[in-house]
């Protein structure tokens, strides 16, 4: 049997949430009404002849005795305690649903405090398990203490070869972890500069080309007229607004992305510890996520021109998990220095990888040719054909130019892919304009496959591809007999190691 500590009897007995849990039950459920029925209530505020006030009236309170019943009754059917090995959780409104989870089941614990959470220093607590996304649930709310209670109590008593692991050491101040990386409000200003304002510019003009169809179908003709009236206007004076809509939509991009780079990332820290590492970023709202280093699979950084400027990159810690919850498990620094960049590679490949004996194997000049005809000679071909029958001799210059400018940019992108290998470890690193990079270790590998088109097939050409347990890798037009050496070495290095994947 095991010891109980006064301390901890908590742990042993049905328990419930924090008070505040009530709150943020009602929050959430708020939330989610309005996010699945903004339709309906836009046509009840707009289309008053649908609703009177004293109806209004009655249907609000309605839903808000609605919502702050099931809440509290939700908060009470909601125990939880801890056994030997196990989590155990009793929960539902209407349908009570027990769940006793093994400890070696449970992948990931994450901290997440919204300012209701860190007003009454209490954290929302989200339990990842292996298996079905149906088996993924959370804390809405528990005190901070009895939540990093919980926390190292299940990861110190898990059925695996990291039972005797101490979990203390990855508290913040604790002997063993050390800071490693700290954005402060200059290098988030940084890092905001330094993002793909493009990905955000094309969410804004996608915004706004739906956003006609949502009038439509929520608040009526009325405001439909007064939007194509100004789309009219902006049509029909396109080389007046053009250079001003541009710069606007630039603008508003690159100070979209610089407020979200602040709320997501304010006053992140990485830290290091003896078993891994743990982030913590946010203002609003602040989570805290932890990673063993068994656990990560993948290390993904991504450059550009701007990053280079600044000496940093964009850095992604890859953990097992499903496809589906891979975003949840995922340790991102979006600001991480060349120096602890490669720290961070040294410590993952446990070895120095300056030192290490390495070999390049470089992709066939036909992986060149195939996406030069698919992406620069086809539109091409496009372009004179249209000048052709539209008579407007400008699309042959537009032909010429972009083949032009894709000859030189796939030539470049064919040059700077490159896949580098030790005995141990794998990377590949891919991009022009913004560089990719991937490295992992070879005996996590899960599975090597080897690829081969029609084309490839009559050219003795491969594509391999190598599944880990978090997310694939493809190394594309390498020879038929240099893929099937890579595949045959991968697996013998994966079948003669120790070392557990995870």
């Amino acid at each position: 049997m095991m010891r109980r500590n006064d301390e901890l009897a908590w742990f042993h007995t049905p328990t419930r949430q924090a008070p505040i849990a009530i709150a943020i039950i009602i929050i959430n459920i708020t939330k989610s009404i309005i996010r699945n029925w903004w339709p309906f209530i836009l046509i009840l505020i707009f289309r008053s002849n649908l609703l009177g006030p004293d109806t209004a009236r009655l249907l609000v309170g309605a839903v808000a005795v609605f919502v702050i019943c099931i809440s509290i009754w939700q908060y009470y059917r909601f125990h939880f305690y801890l056994s030997q090995d196990k989590l155990h959780v009793s929960r539902g409104i209407f349908r009570k649903v027990k769940m006793d989870i093994p400890f070696d089941r449970i992948q990931a614990i994450t901290f997440e405090q919204h300012i209701i959470h860190q007003l009454f220093d209490v954290t929302k607590l989200k339990v990842d398990t292996a298996g079905s996304t149906d088996e993924e649930f959370d804390f809405a709310a528990l005190d901070q203490a009895k939540a990093r209670e919980l926390r190292n109590f299940i990861l110190k008593n898990k059925v695996k070869s990291d039972a005797a692991v101490d979990m203390d050491n990855i508290e913040e101040g604790q002997s063993g972890a050390t800071p490693l990386i700290h954005l402060a409000p200059m290098d988030l200003i940084r890092v905001g500069v330094s993002q793909n304002h493009l990905r955000t510019a094309g969410i804004i003009v996608l915004f706004f080309m739906t956003l006609r169809d949502r009038i439509e179908e929520t608040v009526g003709d009325r405001f439909l007229d007064v939007f194509d009236q100004y789309t009219d206007q902006i049509v029909n004076n396109l080389v007046t607004y053009g250079v001003f809509l541009f710069i606007s939509l630039i603008i508003v991009s690159f100070v979209g992305t610089l407020i979200y780079t602040i709320l997501r990332y304010y006053d992140l820290y990485l830290w290091k510890t003896r078993q891994g590492y743990r982030v913590e970023a946010g203002l609003f709202n602040r989570v805290e996520q932890a990673a063993q280093f068994d656990k990560i699979q993948m290390i993904r950084w991504v450059s550009n021109p701007i990053r280079k400027v600044f000496g940093i990159v964009s850095l992604r810690l890859y953990q097992a998990s499903s496809a589906s919850r891979q975003n949840k498990t995922t340790i991102s620094v979006p600001g991480c220095k060349i120096p602890e960049l490669n720290e961070i590679r040294r410590s993952h490949y446990s070895l120095d990888h300056t030192d290490h004996t390495t070999f390049r194997l470089t992709i066939d000049r036909r992986y060149f040719w195939r996406r030069l005809l698919f992406i620069g000679f086809i539109p091409a071909v496009t372009f004179v054909i249209i000048g052709y029958f539209t008579v407007y001799w400008q699309w042959y210059i537009v032909a010429a130019l972009w083949a032009i400018f894709m000859f030189f940019y796939q030539s470049n992108y064919h040059r700077k892919w490159t896949c580098e290998m030790s005995d141990y470890y794998l990377e590949i690193h891919y991009g022009l304009i913004e560089r990719i990079s991937k490295g992992l270790l070879l005996f996590k590998i899960q599975g090597v496959e080897i690829k081969q088109t029609p084309y490839q097939r009559r050219n003795s050409l491969s594509t391999v591809v190598l599944y880990t347990a978090s997310g694939d890798v493809v190394i594309p037009y390498l020879s038929l007999e240099q893929g099937l050496r890579l595949k045959n070495y991968i697996l013998y290095r994966v079948e003669t190691s120790r070392k557990k994947w995870m």
